[in-house]
């Protein structure tokens, strides 16, 4: 596989749990009846939002830079890598924060997010001065 191929195998599975996750703020809409917002601080919706806001805060860089560094030239397995480990951190937080199964998981899922994007940044710096 090449390493566009494995940037848009990632890019792929992410615009699917972007899907996901935006329905689950549409079910959560429906259940509580709220057109608009949160609901006035309603749990269900203000879980389903911020889970929905913070994929959407991060999944631009992350997924922007596995492009970049395919079109770098990185090695396919390095792609695999980092877009793996990404898609788990952003399930994670889902887990934890959005869903309450794993109470750890939206720590974990914050910290892999984060060593994801600086080992991002720091191939990307390597790979523009190299």
């Amino acid at each position: 596989m090449l390493p566009t191929q494995a940037a848009a195998l990632w890019i792929g599975l992410n615009i699917l749990f972007l899907i996901f996750i935006s329905a689950r703020v549409g079910a959560a809409r429906t259940k509580t009846k709220t057109n608009l917002g949160d609901g006035g601080g309603n749990e269900i919706m203000v879980k389903a939002i911020r889970t929905q806001g913070n994929y959407i805060e991060y999944a631009p860089a992350a997924l922007l830079g596995l492009y970049a560094l395919a079109q770098l030239g990185l090695a396919a397995v390095w792609i695999h890598l980092l877009g793996a480990v990404f898609l788990f951190a952003r399930i994670s937080h889902l887990l934890g924060l959005g869903m309450d199964v794993w109470p750890k998981g939206r720590f974990v899922g914050t910290l892999l997010t984060m060593l994801t994007l600086l080992a991002a940044a720091l191939l990307l710096i390597w790979k523009a001065l190299s």
